[in-house]
């Protein structure tokens, strides 16, 4: 579906994590006690190869492991495999297994393994969404117990970052606990089913209250993990967020949101406000297709969305209709980057194109005028977000009023995640939409 929507008007923000002060920085890191985390919004399920939303991609990236880790400086590093080649015609990659990585049920991390949990997520039936990333691998061959290698059908400069971007590239599966559970049993949680072989094991999962994972003492990086458990709590309130925060019952908030920097600060004076680059766009959305007549949906026979299919219409809401930097300015206090396009400012391949797109009130409404929208027959749209994060709705608000001066009526339409979900990522009834682009990278197979 991501090839069909079409991205105009795109923030690009400084993630926002709070942490207690007894926690923060600390010169050396101290073993041993329990990390309280807070999420703004539940995990959806527990099979790792399947669940949307990234706030279960946070729990694979230390429950599970992959073959292959990538650095913040973008660095490729050895996770379960140790070493690699390429051959010189980039259509085969040959990895060589550390003999000291074992999965959560006791069973050693092999190249079977490996084999056994590229070739789910390559099958249909699974319906993975990182599926569609494994369409240049051909097959997986076992060359010996520890050495695997991927066949390409074509040369495929992406394959590294793939495999290792945000742990659901490849997340590896004990073939064991895969097969004697079932997908229900790994969905719901249930003792056994949910084996990674990351830092942590999973212990306990409470649906829309609470996870709990455990320090995994085999774990194959000495000495690691420090802490002994992680409790994630789902609180979805900002401010109670901030009340628990600030009677001390968590120790860092997750994804926190900016407008209530200030007050963070303000009731908690020695809480460490952490960013980090400017990596996840926050984007407002325009559909601009729909399935053909008698079409299911996500069909790739396609119409033109009866708004924005017309070109003018795409350009005078989201080009010259949008004031980016005022959205910046009211949602994020500034802490924010106004962008035009997908990749974020400092990025590889980033290409800053905002002046191709200034604020200009008077061309969106000459742009409308010729599309026939007028006083007289206003354009009306839907504006669909949801309430995973109170700055989503801030920003549909003053896009709302921004359309208002064009002669645009917006009618703010705020759902849950799941809702969203449903409607947005599966090709539902929609027009525009605000999320950040991460909850679009990481969808399930069936959309």
């Amino acid at each position: 579906m991501h090839r069909r929507l079409r991205f105009i008007a795109i923030l690009v923000i400084i993630s926002l994590l709070a942490w207690g002060a007894n926690l923060a920085l600390a010169a050396e890191p101290k073993r041993g006690g329990t990390l309280r985390i807070a999420y703004g919004n539940k995990i959806s399920h527990f099979d790792f190869h399947t669940a949307p939303g990234y706030e279960l991609i946070m729990v694979a990236m230390n429950v599970g492991c992959g073959l292959v880790n990538v650095t913040p400086d973008g660095d490729f590093v050895g996770d379960a495999a140790e070493s690699w080649d390429v051959s010189p015609d980039g259509k085969s990659y040959t990895f060589k297994l550390r003999d000291n990585v074992y999965f959560h049920d006791d069973t050693q991390v092999t190249a079977e393994a490996v084999k056994f949990s590229i070739d789910r997520l390559m099958d249909p039936a699974t319906k993975s969404g990182m599926r569609r990333f494994y369409e240049p691998v051909d097959r997986v061959e076992v060359i010996d117990p520890s050495t695997v290698r991927v066949h390409m059908k074509r040369p495929y400069a992406f394959f590294l970052h793939m495999i290792a971007g945000y742990r659901t590239g490849l997340v590896l599966y004990s073939p064991e606990a895969t097969e004697k559970y079932g997908l229900d049993d790994r969905k719901k949680g249930k003792p056994g089913a949910v084996v990674g072989c990351g830092p942590f094991k999973f212990v306990e999962w409470v649906p829309n209250d609470h996870f709990v994972m455990d320090r995994w003492e085999k774990y194959h990086q000495e000495g690691m993990p420090y802490v002994d458990r992680v409790l994630i709590r789902v609180i979805k309130d900002p401010v109670t967020q901030m009340a628990a925060f600030k009677a001390g019952e968590i120790d860092f908030i997750a994804s926190f949101s900016p407008e209530h920097v200030a007050t963070l600060k303000a009731q908690n004076p020695d809480a460490q406000i952490l960013t980090g680059p400017e990596s996840t766009p926050m984007t407002a959305m325009m559909k601009v297709t729909n399935p053909a007549p008698g079409e299911k949906k996500l069909s790739q026979k396609r119409v033109p969305h009866p708004l924005f299919g017309d070109v003018r219409v795409r350009k005078a809401v989201g080009c010259y209709g949008t004031d980016r930097e005022a959205i910046v300015k009211i949602a994020f206090k500034g802490g924010a980057t106004p962008w035009v396009g997908m990749i974020s400012p400092g990025a590889i391949d980033s290409v800053d194109v905002n002046a191709m797109c200034p604020y200009d009130p008077e061309k969106a409404k000459a742009l409308l005028q010729e599309a026939g929208y007028g006083p007289d027959n206003p354009l009306t749209f839907q504006l669909t977000t949801n309430t995973e994060k109170s700055v989503f709705n801030i920003i549909g608000t003053v896009i709302k009023e921004q359309m208002a001066k064009i002669g645009v009526q917006v009618n703010l339409h705020l759902v849950d995640k799941v809702t969203w979900m449903a409607t947005v990522l599966r090709d539902g009834e929609w027009d525009m939409s605000i999320e950040d682009l991460a909850a679009l990278l990481t969808i399930d197979g069936n959309t």
